[in-house]
């Protein structure tokens, strides 16, 4: 009998992105903040953004394709061999040959996509979608292989196959019900590891999913934490960690403010109208899926692991 995620007790959901995943040196502090919280006996499941900058090359790509304009080769190339680097600088020398094969393989998928675009002279928003998608691709099972290299199991997850939305390309609404099931499926189902032992460690994309007839959709930009929200939700998850560049909600935006102060402990109500009001440490969509499970959410620091960070929850502990 194949038992639930759900039923083994503390799930946390770590979402990475921006800086934390900006290249191989950053992508290692994540992995060794990962390793920390598993040595806990935690099962984590791991939501990443796509490589710092790698959405907005992907975007001048599809639209330079748009245009005609074979300056988009320029930019495929950079974007190819960004990842190529971190692999090179992540993965020991005997894994790397048949992970930048399979990586190759994305790349092609990606090239075939855009040269399409180049053909028809237009940009459709389902094609944008599916052009900007690779950016979460390719870091989560970049990441992911990175971690299977320091020898502990991982399982790679395909946001697609679990997460279905409308056709609402560029900011899909998701079918919650539908997902959480697909979801809650998906990870009952895995249990083993080429490695060996029992999995209880999952990376997946977060911005990603896809709609009914299997096109590939995003749920608006900075659109992982929304991910990291509904995949707690999904599976009964004990916390979700929001994994950033600051040291968690702050006063002030501490990059234009020096003074801004560390908020410890926030409401659900009050960071959700930060969130509106353009506070850009955590997507407006993140916090509902989390409230309705009573799910606590942490903001943290990748580059200050240590800081408390700040707690958002109901106000009582």
């Amino acid at each position: 009998m194949t038992h639930s995620i759900k039923t083994q007790s503390h799930i946390k959901v770590m979402k990475f992105g921006g800086t934390s995943v900006a290249h191989a040196s950053n992508i290692n502090k994540v992995i060794d903040i990962v390793l920390d919280a598993k040595s806990k006996r935690d099962n984590i499941v791991i939501v990443v953004s796509a490589l710092s900058g790698i959405t907005d090359d992907l975007v001048m790509l599809a639209n330079l394709a748009s245009k005609a304009d074979l300056k988009y080769k320029i930019i495929l190339k950079a974007i190819c061999g960004r990842h190529e680097q971190a692999i090179k600088e992540l993965i020991n020398k005997k894994n790397q040959e048949k992970v930048l094969q399979e990586i190759n393989k994305k790349y092609s998928e990606l090239e075939e996509i855009v040269k399409n675009i180049f053909s028809a002279k237009k940009l459709s928003l389902s094609a944008l979608d599916a052009v900007m998608s690779f950016g979460e691709q390719l870091s989560s099972y970049t990441i992911g292989e990175a971690i299977k290299s320091r020898g502990v199991p991982c399982e790679f997850v395909d946001s697609r196959r679990i997460i279905k939305t409308d056709d609402s390309f560029g900011s899909a609404n998701v079918y919650i019900e539908k997902s959480y099931k697909l979801m809650d499926d998906c990870f009952s189902a895995r249990g083993g590891s080429a490695l060996g032992g029992k999995v209880t460690l999952y990376i997946m994309g977060g911005f990603i999913g896809s709609a009914e007839d299997g096109r590939t959709t995003t749920l608006s930009r900075g659109g992982s934490d929304y991910t990291a929200s509904l995949v707690g939700a999904a599976l009964d998850a004990e916390m979700i960690e929001i994994w950033t560049d600051v040291d968690g909600i702050m006063t002030e935006d501490p990059k234009k403010m020096k003074d801004a102060l560390l908020i410890p402990e926030i409401t659900y109500e009050k960071a959700e109208e930060m969130a509106y009001n353009g506070a850009k440490v955590i997507h407006p969509k993140t916090i509902k899926p989390a409230v309705l499970k009573n799910i606590p959410i942490y903001v943290k620091n990748t580059f200050n692991p240590a800081g408390g960070g700040t707690r958002i929850s109901n106000g009582k502990k």
